[in-house]
């Protein structure tokens, strides 16, 4: 039970430290508290990953809830139950907010991203919700119908380069899933083959989805405006933008300076040796085994908690959690992972990155 207990302590402790006036609560947790227990935990394992979609569920569906919840208590909203005389300060109000961001980055957006892969109708609402909150609408149609095709090669807007630092990557990563989801070109290829005008058929329909999500994002903000003010505006503002920072941070570090070699005219196939793995006992409870993210891009179908270890892919040095800590310090990161990358390039195990 673990795998369920670990990330809903997790969750709550933005309203845990709103109640007991220790908004910066979640934010330490996150940025610290994890990273060290990712270290202490090191490879080995912690117990099975969660089983239960219901319980994944019922996980999302407490961080949506919670987002707006906070908001609106935060600005003092009558909506709530709660007064202007509660409004919190802004010092405050930026400590919770980053302290939820880091709950919609951290826990959100990866079941988001689970529950995006799967096809029922529950799960496809809970996951566009979520993306919705963190105004990160496009992010299931470029995942599923581009990210998984363009891995590790120049043309995916998620998988950095050697060169790059986290901050250069972003500028290309953010402008790349929107752009990308937009357009119709990526989805035209589909797997089973179909005819151009079923593919393009499919293509509309992802690019309706990420159009309807993106607009759902501000629709939601001016509720809420309405509903608490610049406050609760300004709040809801912030963990977006933390959220958003830890999924670019996530897809930065899972493919960094990795690439599929390129022969007779097209991409080899993708492979244990094209993504970081992560062998982290603390991460896999936290997110619920997505960590193991070589299988996911080769068995993409495979629900979370049959993910399985890939000793033979390139190894991160420790958990998630820690990993973005690292890629947030780019010259600790390039003393941290050269090494590593190097030692790669002399196996010739991938094909080197070429420079952005």
């Amino acid at each position: 039970m673990l795998a369920f207990v670990l990330p809903s302590l997790f969750l709550g402790l933005p309203l845990l430290g709103w109640a007991i006036g220790l908004p910066w609560l979640g934010l330490a947790a996150g940025a610290l508290v994890v990273p060290a227990g990712e270290w202490l935990t090191g490879a080995r394992t912690l117990g099975p990953g969660l089983r239960s979609v219901w319980l994944m569920r019922l996980i999302v569906l407490a961080v949506i809830a919670q987002i707006p919840l906070l908001a609106l208590l935060t600005a003092g909203s009558t909506w709530v139950g709660s007064s202007a005389e509660q409004a919190l300060g802004v010092a405050d109000l930026l400590f919770l907010a980053l302290s939820v961001g880091y709950v919609s980055g951290g826990i959100g957006i990866v079941l988001a991203h689970e529950l995006g892969h799967r096809r029922d109708r529950i799960d496809l609402t809970l996951s566009r919700l979520l993306l919705l909150l963190v105004f990160w609408g496009p992010y299931r149609s470029e995942h599923n119908r581009g990210h998984h095709r363009r891995a590790a090669t120049p043309d995916d807007p998620a998988s950095a380069r050697a060169d790059e630092s986290l901050y250069r990557f972003m500028g290309r990563y953010f402008s790349g899933i929107y752009r990308c989801a937009f357009a119709l070109g990526h989805a035209v290829q589909t797997d089973p083959p179909a005819t151009e005008a079923a593919a393009r058929k499919i293509a509309r329909v992802w690019a309706s989805e990420a159009a309807a999500l993106s607009a759902g994002s501000v629709l939601a903000v001016a509720l809420l405006g309405a509903l608490g003010g610049w406050q609760a505006v300004l709040f809801v503002l912030i963990q977006a933008a933390v959220a958003l920072y830890l999924v670019c941070a996530v897809d930065y570090v899972e493919h960094w300076g990795l690439q599929r070699a390129h022969r007779g005219g097209r991409w080899e196939r993708m492979g244990p040796a094209h993504t970081w793995d992560c062998a982290n006992g603390l991460s896999d409870l936290l997110l619920f085994q997505l960590p193991r993210h070589a299988h996911h891009h080769i068995a993409p179908g495979l629900p979370a908690h049959r993910l399985q270890r890939t000793p033979e892919a390139p190894q991160m040095p420790t958990g998630y959690a820690g990993m973005v800590v690292l890629a947030s310090v780019p010259p600790l990161w390039f003393a941290v992972m050269n090494p590593r990358l190097g030692a790669l390039r002399k196996e010739g195990s991938f094909a080197p990155s070429r420079t952005a």
